[in-house]
């Protein structure tokens, strides 16, 4: 794992998959949030990745189906970002992330991984919020 670790900081931004991106955002984040706001992360980083892929496999038989995020570099997430909560979190009970503090944080953390993305140029996209 240690190689893996030191080939996703030398790899160019733009050579980067969605995957190396996710494991990248996590270890920034790591030492930086308590235990249990860290395991809210990871949470939505893998049923982000499960959207992503899900998406990209629209249409597509069981056996045709691929592993998108291993290959495929980030500049289209944040155009995902309402499709993930409104049409996989929603209808999924948020996979048991059910209480309002974690329907907000999941909107905080949605927010706080899109402009991630952008200042660290993984994408040129910006997340910007409709007003209710």
């Amino acid at each position: 794992m240690k190689e893996n670790a030191e080939n996703n900081t030398t790899k160019e931004k733009k050579d980067k998959t969605c995957d190396e991106v996710f494991y990248e955002y996590l270890q920034v984040f790591k030492e930086k949030t308590n235990e249990e706001f860290y395991t809210l992360m990871i949470k939505f980083i893998l049923l982000f990745r499960e959207c992503f892929n899900n998406n990209k496999n629209k249409g597509k038989e069981a056996e045709q189906k691929e592993n998108f995020a291993a290959t495929l570099t980030p500049e289209g997430l944040p155009e995902l970002c309402n499709e993930f909560y409104s049409e996989f979190m929603e209808p999924n009970n948020f996979f048991g992330l059910n209480s309002e503090n974690d329907k907000s944080e999941t909107i905080e953390l949605i927010q706080h991984f899109c402009i991630w993305l952008f200042k660290n140029d993984y994408t040129k996209s910006k997340l910007s919020l409709a007003n209710n």
